[in-house]
């Protein structure tokens, strides 16, 4: 039916001007939004690399020397336990990414099996002959490790680059063992190859319990920042920097800005970031707090219960990156190879810390396998080629609803079109898609798709009308029949622009998003806001005959 309740038509009209204020900032002036709250003006469609200009990369995370290095690690923690039981083992060997444990008398097999278990959960732990043992992981523990350390190359890949200065860099995994990067704005790669090739350094070090605030620290200490320190530092220093600076060293911080929060820490490291095995989110058993777990190697192991156990109930304090990011307290001596790190954390931040410790636990070597350069200039060329498109596309679609269908209806379409447009840049607005050179063909794209839903609509409506029907009935029945039309072709374009997303990277995913966004709209303005529109029309006008 085309007579539409009151409050279906208000709810419509309520869609589509928050459609169109949610749209708004991307157009408007830099001088009026900065008299508009940052959290209205902040929701803006960001311009991707072939738009903006910058440095493509492509990374090769070399994810199975990791796996192997944790397997030459494990071979410490195997004999660490069989010593436990007074097992005599005559060879561990890392073999790939598994350990071969031949033992000396066949019958330990038996206890060393359960005792060899206990290491790590995700360990298969199996007999292959009468006195020798293997441990590997299984595929689905391996998949789940390769998955962690390309998230840790990400977060160490996110931090350096946000530490240069870069704007809305985009970081993802490609493929199995690959990482894409592009930085829009950056004109140099030799100065972003630079910052994929430095690795993040962990360390686990005592703090200067004799220092107070404001003086100066003991020759065996420095002065470090804390994390919310540092990250008020940076503020400070994007202020404040002469022409000639170009960054900010953690260890001047506290030196140039006293007021920041700092900590003395001793320059020797406990134990570091390479004797660490793991670090994971989880919860205290008693108090049910989020904590932090964390895993030593055999030799950072026995290192961490020396230290801990002559330093009970002094501050410890992790340094990545000489950047203090928590101090916790010692409560007791840890012994067991693993603790847990307290400090009233959220949920949140737990995952964020575990997720740094792991980056500079398990470091993985980056290759650049690929890599361009998009030049400004070239960015304002595809903007302003791409705006032409759009015009031009624009204008063709628009003259040829009027040629085809009228004044009236061709109108109503063309009005359609323009809600679709508004409707998909406010829904990239929201979601801060990247406007990429195919994204624009994709908003081309569905400017024919905004109107292709009236086209089936009235033709379907004259056919209804050449068979005897009056207005109301035939445009009622037009609506009813092409929409199952309407919604099939949307359906299947809507399947291969979710393809495209899920296996496409960059670009590709830029006019899978547009594509998407616009079929999505469509349905709304060529459907409902168009039959709005027309019931509203019919019950004022009431015409005798459409002319369509």
């Amino acid at each position: 039916m085309l007579n539409l309740p009151r409050w279906q038509i208000w709810s419509i009209l309520g869609v589509t001007l928050l459609s169109l204020l949610l749209a708004l900032p991307n157009v408007l002036p830099r001088s009026l939004q900065a008299w508009l709250p940052g959290w209205y003006t902040g929701n803006q469609i960001n311009l991707g690399l072939d738009l903006r200009g910058g440095v493509h990369l492509l990374l090769d995370v070399d994810v199975r020397s990791v796996l192997r290095q944790n397997a030459a690690n494990m071979t410490g923690t195997v004999r660490d336990k069989l010593r436990e039981k007074q097992i005599l083992a005559r060879d561990v060997v890392a073999d790939g990414i598994g350990v071969n444990v031949t033992l000396r008398e066949e019958g330990d097999v038996a206890v060393a099996l359960p005792l060899l278990r206990t290491i790590d959960p995700g360990l298969t732990v199996e007999k292959t002959g009468p006195s020798t043992i293997r441990l590997s992981y299984s595929d689905q523990e391996q998949i789940r490790r390769r998955q962690q350390v390309l998230e840790q190359s990400i977060e160490v890949l996110r931090r350096r680059i946000d530490e240069s200065g870069t704007k809305e860099p985009t970081i993802q995994i490609q493929g199995t063992d690959g990482i894409l990067l592009q930085v829009p704005g950056l004109s140099d790669p030799a100065e972003l190859k630079g910052l994929v090739g430095r690795t993040a350094k962990l360390s686990f070090r005592l703090t200067d319990v004799d220092w107070r605030p404001g003086n100066a620290p003991a020759a065996s200490a420095v002065l470090l920042p804390m994390k919310e320190g540092w990250e008020q530092a940076l503020k400070l220093f994007a202020t404040e920097k002469r022409p000639d600076e170009k960054e900010l060293k953690p260890t001047d911080a506290c030196r140039r800005f006293p007021a920041i929060q700092c900590l003395a820490i001793r320059r020797a490291a406990i134990v570091g970031g390479e004797d660490l095995s793991g670090a994971n989110s989880t919860f205290d058993q008693q108090t049910n707090q989020p904590i932090v777990g964390f895993q030593f190697n055999s030799a950072g192991g026995r290192a961490f219960c020396r230290a801990s156990t002559a330093n009970v109930n002094k501050p410890l304090a992790i340094v990545l990156d000489d950047v203090v990011i928590s101090a916790p307290n010692i409560n007791s001596p840890i012994c067991g190879g693993s603790g847990i790190i307290t400090g009233g954390f959220s949920v949140q931040q737990t995952q964020e810390l575990s997720l740094l410790l792991r980056s500079g636990a398990l470091p993985a070597t980056l290759t650049v396998i690929e890599e361009r350069t998009v030049g400004a200039d070239l960015g304002a060329d595809a903007i302003r080629a791409g705006l032409i498109a759009s015009l031009v596309g624009t204008a063709l679609v628009v003259i040829f609803m009027f040629v085809c269908y009228g004044p009236v209806f061709g109108g109503f379409a063309n009005l359609a079109m323009l809600v679709n447009m508004v409707m998909t840049l406010a829904g990239m607005s929201v979601l801060g898609a990247s406007l990429t050179l195919p994204g624009i063909a994709g908003l081309v794209l569905t400017v024919g798709l905004a109107v292709d839903s009236n086209v089936l609509i009235y033709e379907r409506v004259r056919e209804e009308q050449a068979a005897g029907r009056q207005p109301l009935s035939a445009l009622t029945a037009g609506y009813d029949r092409a929409m199952s039309a309407i919604v099939d072709a949307n359906l299947t374009t809507l399947v291969a622009g979710l393809l495209l997303f899920g296996f496409g990277a960059g670009p590709i995913r830029g006019f899978a998003v547009t594509l998407s966004l616009g079929l999505i709209t469509s349905m709304f303005s060529s459907t409902i806001f168009t039959r709005m529109v027309l019931g509203v029309w019919l019950r004022t006008r009431r015409p005798k005959e459409l002319v369509i």
